[in-house]
């Protein structure tokens, strides 16, 4: 019996940040494609109104992949006619020379500067003790701005409905998806479902170590008279003022975001919801950091965003890209700066090709045999 099920050539599952750029891409090169998509498009993990571009990694193969993202988004920005990585900057504290390595090695533009006295890069910023690592091409992703333009980019390709199952048939032909009214048969199957993706790609026998916690991100509103002071990109791993923090500009607005990192700073869900997020007490710590550390905001959240947070064994920065037959998976965390180059690896896995070397070197993954 084969006539209740659909053929279709190439589907991306999930409609975030990664699986609009990968349908995107596809489209672009002339591949019949479409998107699967139960919500909103950019609402689950791509949602929120900031992220952090940012090249400082602590792997030299990763500077060289946010470097490659970035030439990017500056074509993403020709297409939309309007900016989707702003100019503010970062700026690090409790940096050593040894820090800025991978920026040196791939030639981006960075500086040093005195952290003791009010910082001209970072207005709001209290004295700091040793300097001050600058990054100046990095900058706020307007997230709103991107997923609008990628949604009209993709046009009518996003499906709304959600995929329940993949599998791979036991008669070799492409992959099987399970929707909420269909079946359907595709040649290749993209998936980019955030926190079920794991569940998707074991369909196709692919095993992902994924975890998921719950994280916060307050933000606070710029005092009137540090308004047209530099708000950069921010990140404070020396702990001077009892936090390691990160920092964002919400571009357009007169808010910043603040958020803890570090080991232990989110809520593990264990599968579910957890009793007791803890939520308010990061609150309350990052608010005593913002009076402590950034007198130029008001110590006094004007707002906040509680998401889920996926991560791979390897750190904050791991991602993966894993591939079977007909199946590409991917996940991991802080990927919204690298979506137009993983965009263009998803597609070019779509069709065959191979995970370039940057990519399959960093990645937490693995291709799985026949």
């Amino acid at each position: 019996m084969t006539g209740y099920r659909k053929r279709l050539d190439t589907v991306v599952i999930g409609a975030g940040v990664l699986g609009l750029a990968a349908t995107d891409a596809l489209a672009r090169r002339g591949v019949d494609v479409v998107c699967f998509e139960g919500r909103r498009p950019g609402q689950a993990q791509s949602g929120g109104r900031s992220r952090t571009f940012r090249h400082r990694h602590d792997d030299p193969d990763a500077v060289r992949l946010a470097a490659d993202a970035l030439a990017l988004w500056r074509r993403w920005e020709e297409r939309a006619g309007a900016v989707l990585v702003g100019g503010e900057g970062a700026v690090y504290a409790g940096m050593t020379a040894a820090d800025a390595e991978g920026l040196r090695l791939h030639g981006v533009p960075h500086e040093w500067a005195d952290g003791a006295r009010p910082s001209p890069h970072f207005g709001a910023l209290a004295p700091v003790s040793g300097p001050l690592l600058v990054d100046p091409t990095a900058g706020a992703i307007r997230t709103r701005t991107a997923i609008e333009a990628l949604c009209d980019w993709v046009g009518d390709r996003i499906i709304a409905q959600d995929v329940h199952g993949v599998t791979v048939p036991p008669d070799g032909e492409g992959v099987e998806l399970h929707t909420e009214d269909a079946i359907y048969r595709a040649r290749h199957v993209v998936v980019c479902a955030g926190a079920q993706t794991p569940a998707l790609a074991a369909g196709a026998g692919i095993g992902i170590p994924l975890e998921q916690a719950l994280h916060t991100r307050p933000h606070y509103r710029v005092r009137r008279e540090f308004a047209d002071t530099p708000r950069p990109c921010w990140v404070d791993r020396g702990g001077e003022f009892g936090e390691t923090v990160y920092g964002s500009a919400i571009g357009g607005t007169d808010t910043f975001v603040v958020g803890l990192i570090g080991q232990g700073v989110d809520v593990p869900m264990d599968g579910g919801l957890p009793v007791g997020t803890e939520m308010e007490e990061h609150v309350r710590r990052l608010t005593a950091y913002v009076a402590k550390a950034l007198p130029g905001l008001e110590p006094e959240p004007v707002g906040v965003r509680v998401c889920v947070m996926t991560k791979l064994p390897g750190g904050s920065d791991a991602f993966g890209v894993w591939t079977a037959p007909g199946v590409t998976a991917v996940t991991g965390h802080n990927l919204f700066k690298l979506a137009p180059l993983l965009g263009e690896v998803l597609a070019d896995s779509a069709q065959g090709g191979e995970l370039p070397p940057p990519v399959r070197r960093l990645t937490r993954a693995g291709t799985v045999a026949a």
